[in-house]
């Protein structure tokens, strides 16, 4: 088997979630939802679920799992397998017409497109494999086209739901899934490239200067960027209410009370929440960045608190 196909997975940690897989491939869910771990360990994983359908020699080897080194399971480790879709709900449309990727939108125009793909037969000799991720819990028409298409059972199509809460998602789209949960990433782990970016929030969570300047900088956030330091902040948040705060924006948001880490969590949900939909990453960050700095002055009752809260509409 080849390890470094799919590296983000490669840890023996993965290895029973592996063998679940191989033993479910012999009668696979037609949802399965992949739960906790990183957003490229999700990935990887449903490519290797998606390996485990399609290897044409995962049904001759001993324990079912797929080799690994095949055509089949490179061209699905690159997303360029035929029988392989994949949609993000975070993907705008707008987006998806102007850079058409491996990865779609998921709007209801694609969703259209997916119904009459699924009535065709798949082009190999295994399933056909839908990815889904970036799933809110909006009701909308794309949303209402997916859970018509889960209703109706497909010996030639499994879908894989990805997000890092099964929470996230519709109620109605977990309760028709098979869930796995990936071990959850470590609070403790940091991002060494992001700590310019943690000292700086942490710093205007003190004095409420220097992190707009350097999110105004012309291509300084895009959302990939958000979506790390909102990560960075849930670790922190975690480590704080663990009493295991070590760095800068711990000990930032350390200073917040039980009330206030409370309302942290929500904010960094709902910031979470307007990425997916499409607000420019620079202002997510900005306005949860503001909100934080009111809620800890308040807490500390510092006269800049009182100025910017009175300047607040």
């Amino acid at each position: 088997m080849n390890a470094t196909l799919l590296p983000a997975v490669a840890d023996p940690a993965f290895e029973r979630l592996k063998a679940v897989l191989d033993r479910l491939g012999d009668a696979p869910p037609q949802v399965l939802l992949l739960e906790g771990g990183s957003e490229e360990q999700r990935l990887d994983m449903a490519r290797y679920w998606a390996a485990r359908c399609n290897c044409p020699q995962a049904a001759t080897r001993e324990n079912g799992s797929p080799c690994l080194a095949c055509p089949v399971c490179l061209q699905i480790a690159s997303g360029e397998y035929l029988d392989l879709a994949a949609y993000d709900g975070r993907i705008s449309n707008r987006e998806d017409e102007e850079n058409p990727g491996l990865v779609r939108a998921f709007s209801m125009q694609r969703a259209r497109e997916l119904k009459s793909r699924l009535r065709d037969a798949p082009h190999g000799q295994g399933r056909r494999v839908v990815l889904l991720m970036g799933l809110g819990l909006n009701r909308d028409e794309a949303a209402n086209a997916l859970l018509k298409a889960l209703e109706e059972p497909s010996p030639t199509t499994v879908f894989v739901l990805l997000a890092p809460q099964r929470e996230q998602l519709l109620p109605t789209l977990t309760s028709r899934s098979f869930c796995l949960t990936l071990p959850w990433p470590d609070s403790r782990t940091r991002d060494a490239a992001l700590a310019p970016w943690e000292e700086a929030l942490a710093a205007f969570l003190r004095d409420g200067q220097g992190f707009l300047d350097k999110t105004s900088a012309r291509g300084a956030v895009d959302q990939a960027l958000a979506e790390r330091l909102l990560l960075a902040c849930q670790k922190a948040l975690s480590r704080v209410l663990a009493h295991e705060a070590e760095g800068p924006l711990d000990a930032a948001l350390a200073a917040l009370d039980a009330r206030g880490r409370a309302v942290c969590g929500r904010w960094l949900a709902e910031a979470q929440g307007m990425l997916r939909y499409g607000v420019t990453p620079a202002r997510v960050l900005e306005a949860l960045a503001a909100r934080l700095f009111v809620l800890r002055q308040e807490e500390t009752r510092t006269p800049a608190a009182s100025a910017l809260s009175r300047q607040s509409p």
